[in-house]
């Protein structure tokens, strides 16, 4: 085949082929989310939503394998050079690596398949800004061809995609508390004071309500045996509410909470601030206007999607618990590739740090997740507090990745390279 007809055979597998394949599984992954009941009563959970479940881990895979064929043709199309030179490569992979990710580690590993449809939403998200930020593969200029590209931005790359799947763990952590601080209230007005059931949901410290889960006894004991434990271990594998009735409960308290108008609206207008730095200023109105649309629309179907099936999801502070986990081990890469990002600029530039836009907001980057970690690491600090935090976090590393490509020029202004 020649040059251009891989290009065109990784655009289309790409677009629709596989972002098509991811939406379908995510589909499947909230339907047996949504469908999954436990029966407490046997000696294992017998879940009703395992035929969708598996149908999901099949479509997903299915959807990883023309993923890595997109990837590969766009190499061989590009001369054979590595597959993340551009912005729009750079953030192909990303997405193929967070599903990657949602099905080894979380699925397999961890036995939180729950997670993975939110985690293939994420995934859709970053590869639809990819669309906008299409460009045909192509050779790179002669700064950029160096071992050094291959170590310094595919660990840019890992680091981003590990921060990208540990910042939709604090965004569901979020919507979870609520709901859960909403029912601890309603049942602790019911039981007239009583506290028995109540569970870790934020800490002390941080303003948040006791939250009443099922009692359940996990590897640290009882509740009261985890009272003095970690937060980050005091869920001791409780899931959450598993049973129908307190499903509806959480669901109840998410909707008499927040709205999903002003939950849409919301959105619309904090993702319209933002959608400038996707929309070159050469674009025409209309073409403009549909991107506009597109980013936001997303957003918004994204935001309503965590809010209707997010009720299903393991508890607060399990999710706070994986949040802060997913971010401390990313935190090492992105301080490993920091280092050979000076590495690199001394061998091109002859300087190790030149306060570039890029090497400035990298920086910034790193003492906010640093921020994050010693915030999240001392003892009082967790739950909202922290996942706000880790969420602004996230914010500076999208500044880092979009608004310093794409508006700030500097020297790693290459066409796009987020380098």
């Amino acid at each position: 085949m020649t040059e251009m007809q891989l290009a065109e055979l990784s655009r289309v597998l790409f677009f629709p082929v596989t972002m098509l394949l991811y939406l379908v599984a995510m589909g499947l992954y909230l339907y047996a989310l949504a469908f999954t009941k436990v029966d407490r009563g046997a000696d294992e959970p017998a879940i009703a939503g395992t035929r969708a479940l598996r149908l999901a881990t099949v479509v997903a895979g299915i959807g990883l394998v023309t993923h890595l064929g997109h990837i590969v043709t766009r190499s061989l199309a590009a001369g054979g050079r590595v597959p993340w030179g551009t912005m729009f490569e750079y953030s192909s992979v990303s997405g193929f690596l967070v599903v990657l990710a949602g099905l080894l580690i979380f699925q397999w590993r961890m036995r939180r398949p729950e997670v993975v449809g939110f985690l293939l939403l994420g995934s859709l998200l970053t590869m639809g800004a990819a669309l906008l930020l299409y460009a045909e593969p192509g050779p790179l200029q002669p700064i950029l061809n160096s071992h050094w590209l291959k170590i310094h931005v595919f660990s840019i790359m890992v680091a981003a995609t590990v921060f990208t799947v540990g910042f939709i763990f604090n965004g569901l952590h979020l919507i979870r508390d609520t709901a859960e601080q909403r029912v601890a209230e309603a049942r602790t007005a019911g039981l007239t004071g009583s506290t028995v059931g109540a569970a870790y949901s934020g800490g002390a410290g941080v303003g948040g309500a006791p939250v009443v889960v099922e009692e359940d006894e996990g590897p640290l004991g009882t509740e009261a045996d985890r009272a003095d434990a970690p937060a980050d271990l005091a869920d001791g594998g409780v899931r959450g509410p598993a049973d129908g009735d307190d499903d509806v409960a959480y669901g109840a308290a998410l909707r008499a909470t927040i709205s999903p108008w002003r939950l849409a609206i919301g959105t619309f207008l904090g993702a319209a601030t933002i959608s400038w730095v996707f929309i070159p200023a050469s674009e025409t109105v209309a073409t403009g206007l549909r991107s506009f649309l597109a980013i936001n629309l997303a957003l918004v179907a994204a935001a309503l999607l965590g809010w209707w099936f997010v009720a299903k999801l393991p508890s607060a502070a399990t999710l706070d618990s994986l949040a802060y986990r997913t971010i401390a081990f990313g935190f090492p890469i992105w301080t490993f590739a920091v280092l050979t990002g000076a590495i690199w600029a001394e061998q091109s530039w002859g300087r190790y740090w030149g306060w570039d836009p890029k090497e400035t907001s990298a920086f910034l980057t790193w003492v906010a997740y640093a921020g994050y970690l010693h915030a999240r690491a001392t003892r009082g600090f967790r739950g909202r507090g922290a996942a706000w935090l880790g969420i602004g976090a996230f914010a500076v590393l999208m500044f880092t990745y979009y608004a310093v490509n794409l508006v700030v020029t500097g020297l790693h202004s290459y066409g796009g390279l987020p380098s």
